[in-house]
Formats: C-alpha cells, sequence, structure tokens
C-alpha cells in the first residue's frame, strides 16, 4: 500500500490481519497486472478473509470478475475454450511464487507447500453486515460524485446495490447519484439522457419530492423544446413556464421561455398586430420583469403603436402608449419626441405677443390664436421694453403708490429697478374715472400693457404664472 512495500519477511511473519490483508491486495494487484487472473483472485479472497469489511478488495474483486467474464466471452466468441489444468493446491503454490517473484529473496519452503489445513485464529473477525460492508463504500462514492465522475459513481453504486439490494442506505445513495448526474447533465443541455437519470432516480425512489420534481421539470422542457420547433408559442410558453415553476434555476429554461414570448410577438408583429404583441409581451414582463429582450420589445411595441395612434389623431391613446414606452426606456428619443408633440398638440403651450408697431395683444395657444385685442404700450421716453419675458405675478387688483392709481387684472411681467411693469386694464384714478378709455390702439402709458378692462379680466383668467411674453416691433 502507499507508503511502504510489502517485504518477505512481513510475509512470513506477519499476524496483523489489516498488515496481511493489505500484501494480498497488493499482491493481486501485481498478479493481475502480470496477466494472472486466477492468481489475483486467489490473492484477493485471502484479504477479505483476512479483513472481511475491507470495501477496497471488494471491489477489485467485482472488477476482476468482470474482466473475466468479459474474457471468457471473447474467448467463446473466437470458438477457443480455455480450460484450467492446474488443481486448487498447485495455483495456491503459483500465487505464492508470485509474491516471492514480486517482494524478491528465497522463499521459505513451509509457505510454498500446500497446507491440508488452514491455520487456526485465535480469535476470529465478525463477520460483517451488508449494511455495515456498504458503509465502506460511501467515501469512494462521495470523492467519485464530488469529481463528477459519473462512470465510476455508478459503478459503485451497483457494487452497493450487489452487497445490499433492499437496504435503505443503498437506494438513498442511488437516488442521490442518479439525481446529481441528472442535473449535471442538464446543466451541458443534455436534457434527453437527464431524463434517464430522473426516471432511474424516481424508480428507486418513488415518494421522493425532488427527484419527481425534476422529473416533471424536465419532461416540461422537452415538451417545450418540441413545441418551439413547431412554432407552437403557447404551448412553448406554457411548457417552459412549468419548467420555472418547478425548478427556476433550471438549465436555460428561462432563456428558452423568453424565446417564445419573443417569437409569439413577433409572430403578432408581423401580422399587425401590434395589440396583440404588447399584451404578450406584457404578460413576460409581469413574470420576468428584469429580462432586458422583453422589456426592449415591449418598448419598442408601445413605441410603435404610439406612433400609429398619433398619425391618426388618437392623441390620448398615443400618449399612453408613448409614456409607457419612456417608462420602459427612458432614454428613447424616438419615443420622447413624438411624445413632445403629442403633448404639444394636446396641451398647447399659451403664448401672450405685444406688437408695439402696431398696438396689438395676441393670445397664443400653440399655432392657434386665441385672443387679439388693441393695446397701449409706453409713450415715448417711457417705453413698454421689448424681449422675452413670462408672467411672474397676478393679482386681481394692484397699486401704484407712484402714480397713486388701481390696475385691475394685474400680470407683472418686468421690473425696471424697484418698480414692476406689467399688463392690466384701464387704471382707475383716486376719484375713480378711468385714465386712456378714448386711447386703446396707441401709446399712452408709463410702460405698462394696457388692455380694457373686459380684455384684461378675459386675459387675467386665461394666462399662467409662467406662460410667455414676447414683446416686439
Amino acid at each position: 500500500m502507499a507508503g511502504h512495500r510489502p517485504t518477505v519477511q512481513r510475509f512470513r511473519d506477519g499476524v496483523d490481519p489489516v498488515q496481511e490483508a493489505e500484501i494480498w491486495l497488493e499482491a493481486s494487484r501485481i498478479a493481475a497486472q502480470r496477466g494472472h487472473p486466477a492468481a489475483a483472485r486467489c490473492l484477493l479472497q485471502a484479504a477479505i478473509q483476512a479483513r472481511p469489511d475491507w470495501a477496497e478488495a471488494r471491489m477489485f474483486l467485482a472488477q476482476l470478475s468482470k474482466r473475466q467474464e468479459a474474457g471468457g466471452k471473447r474467448q467463446e466468441a473466437g470458438g477457443r475454450k480455455i480450460v484450467s489444468l492446474l488443481p486448487y493446491p498447485l495455483l495456491l503454490i503459483s500465487v505464492v511464487l508470485v509474491l516471492a517473484v514480486v517482494v524478491g529473496g528465497p522463499v521459505n519452503r513451509s509457505l510454498a507447500w500446500p497446507i491440508p489445513t488452514p491455520t487456526p485464529v485465535a480469535t476470529p473477525t465478525p463477520t460483517p453486515n451488508p449494511a455495515q460492508i456498504v458503509d465502506q463504500f460511501v467515501p469512494r462514492l462521495q470523492a467519485a460524485l464530488a469529481g463528477q465522475n459519473w462512470e465510476r459513481a455508478e459503478e459503485i453504486v451497483a457494487l452497493m446495490k450487489a452487497v445490499d439490494p433492499s437496504g435503505d442506505e443503498v437506494q438513498a445513495w442511488a437516488r442521490i447519484t442518479f439525481l446529481r448526474h441528472g442535473q449535471a447533465l442538464v446543466e451541458t443541455g443534455q436534457v434527453q439522457a437527464a431524463q434517464e437519470q430522473f426516471d432511474r432516480a424516481v424508480v428507486v425512489a418513488p415518494d421522493n419530492e425532488e427527484a419527481r420534481r425534476w422529473q416533471q421539470a424536465t419532461r416540461a422542457y422537452l415538451a417545450g423544446q418540441a413545441a418551439l420547433e413547431a412554432g407552437d408559442w403557447a404551448t412553448a410558453i406554457r411548457s417552459f413556464g412549468d419548467v420555472c415553476a418547478q425548478v427556476p434555476d433550471y438549465g436555460d429554461a428561462l432563456a428558452q421561455l423568453v424565446e417564445a414570448y419573443c417569437r409569439q410577438a413577433q409572430a403578432a408583429v408581423d401580422q399587425g398586430d401590434l395589440s396583440g404583441a404588447i399584451e404578450t409581451l406584457s404578460q413576460a414582463h409581469e413574470r420576468l420583469p428584469d429580462e432586458p429582450r422583453v422589456t426592449d420589445l415591449l418598448a419598442s411595441a408601445y413605441r410603435q403603436r404610439g406612433i400609429f395612434r398619433e398619425e391618426r389623431g388618437m392623441l390620448e391613446q398615443a400618449r399612453a402608449d408613448l409614456e409607457a414606452a419612456l417608462a420602459l426606456r427612458p432614454g428613447d428619443a424616438e419615443a420622447q419626441a413624438h411624445l413632445d408633440r403629442v403633448m404639444y398638440r394636446l396641451f398647447p403651450p399659451k403664448r401672450i405677443e405685444i406688437d408695439i408697431s402696431q398696438q396689438r395683444f395676441y393670445a397664443w395657444e400653440g399655432d392657434t390664436l386665441v385672443y387679439s385685442f388693441p393695446t397701449s404700450t409706453g409713450l415715448p421716453g417711457q417705453d413698454t421694453a421689448i424681449g422675452h419675458f413670462q408672467v411672474l405675478d397676478k393679482m386681481p387688483m394692484a397699486y401704484s403708490s407712484v402714480w397713486r392709481l388701481k390696475m385691475p387684472y394685474w400680470l407683472g411681467i418686468y421690473y425696471v429697478g424697484n418698480i414692476e411693469n406689467g399688463i392690466h386694464g384701464l387704471p382707475i384714478r383716486p376719484d375713480g374715472s378711468v385714465m386712456w378709455g378714448g386711447l386703446l390702439g396707441q401709446r399712452a402709458s408709463y410702460g405698462c400693457v394696457i388692455l380694457s378692462t373686459e380684455a384684461a379680466r378675459l386675459i387675467y383668467d386665461w394666462a399662467e404664472i409662467g406662460t410667455v411674453v414676447d414683446i416686439h416691433y
């Protein structure tokens, strides 16, 4: 064994059953390597007799038996029949001689001569029961499973079953082996082969929930694959959905589910059914909110339908679609541009325009002229400023302490020093009389924009703080 080499003296004088068994096993291996299978089997039987609970010796014996059976079949196929002519005592002599050749040096004659009766053992080793023998295989099986050496693992399971066919521990390890092998096959995309392993796991453990879950998920996956290839998107979605529900991390089932959703949506788009595509992709997005491909396709479908509705004047519906597209993909410049146009048409911006040269006041909503009134702007030397302004504040009745005038329906638009100029109705003197009533349509004010009292009231109610005010010649 590892760490030492058997010697003649140990072979002659060894009384420790463990050491004796190690020598027999080492000799058996060498005999097998040199083409003496019968001798190897005898040595192995001696090792097992010395140490009945030694799983390694039993495993090697099982391997030799397999090789011998295979060799016998090959000899029969070739028409040759080999009959051993050596009687059993002579075979034992050959075994001892093989060992002598291996370890070197002379062999005591007493060891090379067949002994008619076995040497009595003072304290016989208790024969282990099947469960105890199975326990000896477990570390090797665990090592094979850890290394994903499935052929070796199944070989060990077969040996364990041969020792204790109906043992609970054997059944449990068989289930674990088949289940893990199937799961590894799923990860590498070999789902059909994985199905066979899960079926085997269920056979040995029909009541095991995990084994059944993987078996059913695999059947659903294979059904989904077949449906995907046949163009049956609804069945593919249902099947892969079942897989993900049973085993959320099952191989590429999630990617296959996404593929089925996307293909169904694309088929709807190809048929001009954008609403159908949106319905499919909305279901997918609800189920898979973090899946970027679904999110992109759904955003694109909403954008396309929003543009379609905008072109047909369905502005509220177009707005909803374009806002949905931007909620999914905020950086969608095309959707944003169309939404801006839709919003402009739904809620055109208000704008005030004052033409000093014409002494005319205009109120616009988008490109639509809402109001047009004659106005009076500042006298020369007290000119109304030109430029781009906005409504800063609103007061039903403002008062100028400088001019001692009341100014109804005030809209402040800019400051000259500490004094704010604005748009308002005809000013009222302290005695209640109205100024400039007959001068509308010509320059007359101290810098403000003057409207009739009724026109000022309309504009006061129409305009909002922030409404743009453009003043020009």
